[in-house]
């Protein structure tokens, strides 16, 4: 906190909260956001070690989520796409371009939305690529048949009662998301933090398993995309990622994280991912993390 400015954005009918963590002279600038179970603050640890680099870091909270309005864990897909539209529309005014954007989880389909073929991006790096809605990335829900089941009772339930929400582990099960030695931790500080996603309405749950096409296809991009995947994640399976990865057009790396799960919530793991980020944003102009 002593580095980072908070500030607030608008997007649509949501104020967005931003933290900014400003260099004293001109430097890149790295645009991201979060996964759904945590937010900016939460998440800080991710953050700081561009900051320390010497990189800009515009980091904020989507809409529903951590400490930007919005109905709490009631947003949409097409809001957070358009809540990142903002953020990179507010970054390129304060900061200008090239920016660098950096998406993480589910938010790593929103990030590259926002960020395919956009002129004032040079370069991205997404920890999921697959498009919204795709039953390959919700296997851990069981077979295509089920899947639509799911799907059909909240379309319905979304209509009947949309506020109504659920318990949010119901919808992504925690234990496959943090796989680190001691994440049983993690879990239950998420749990006792008001800022993170424990309930979600089932306008949300149902429009998180909506197809929601890329904007910019895969094989059109043609703005440069690191993807980074885990090798034993149990929510986007490496060779569901590794497939889509074939797909891009654009300069591309992969990125495997040897015996990791999707998620580590630790200084080691958050250094670890940050600096594949930076060798990918230093070949793009960017500053390369030095060797610790």
């Amino acid at each position: 906190m002593a580095h980072a400015r908070p500030t607030t954005i608008v997007s649509g009918r949501y104020p967005i909260h931003v933290l900014v963590y400003e260099q004293s002279s001109e430097a890149p600038t790295i645009c991201m956001a979060h996964g759904i179970f945590v937010y900016a603050l939460a998440l800080a640890g991710l953050a700081l070690p561009f900051f320390r680099t010497g990189y800009n870091v515009v980091h904020w909270d989507l809409p529903g989520l951590g400490q930007s309005g919005g109905p709490r864990g009631g947003c949409t897909i097409p809001e957070f796409a358009d809540a990142w539209q903002a953020a990179l529309a507010f970054t390129h005014e304060r900061f200008g371009s090239p920016i660098f954007t950096l998406g993480v989880a589910e938010d790593g389909i929103t990030c590259y939305y926002a960020s395919a073929n956009n002129p004032h991006v040079g370069a991205i790096s997404v920890h999921a690529l697959l498009e919204q809605g795709d039953y390959d990335g919700m296997r851990w829900l069981g077979p295509d048949w089920w899947i639509r089941v799911i799907a059909l009772a909240l379309r319905v339930g979304a209509l009947v009662r949309p506020s109504t929400t659920v318990d949010a582990g119901m919808l992504v099960p925690l234990d496959r998301i943090f796989g680190g030695p001691d994440e049983g931790a993690v879990v239950r500080l998420l749990g006792g933090d008001p800022l993170a996603l424990n309930r979600a309405t089932l306008r949300m749950a149902d429009m998180l398993m909506r197809k929601h096409p890329a904007p910019v296809r895969y094989e059109d991009c043609k703005t440069p995309v690191q993807v980074i995947a885990s090798e034993f994640n149990r929510i986007w399976p490496l060779e569901m990622v590794s497939a889509n990865f074939e797909r891009l057009g654009c300069e591309k790396q992969l990125v495997r994280l040897d015996g990791a799960g999707q998620w580590e919530y630790s200084r080691r793991f958050h250094d670890r991912y940050a600096s594949h980020v930076m060798d990918w944003f230093a070949q793009h102009g960017g500053i390369r993390l030095a060797p610790a």
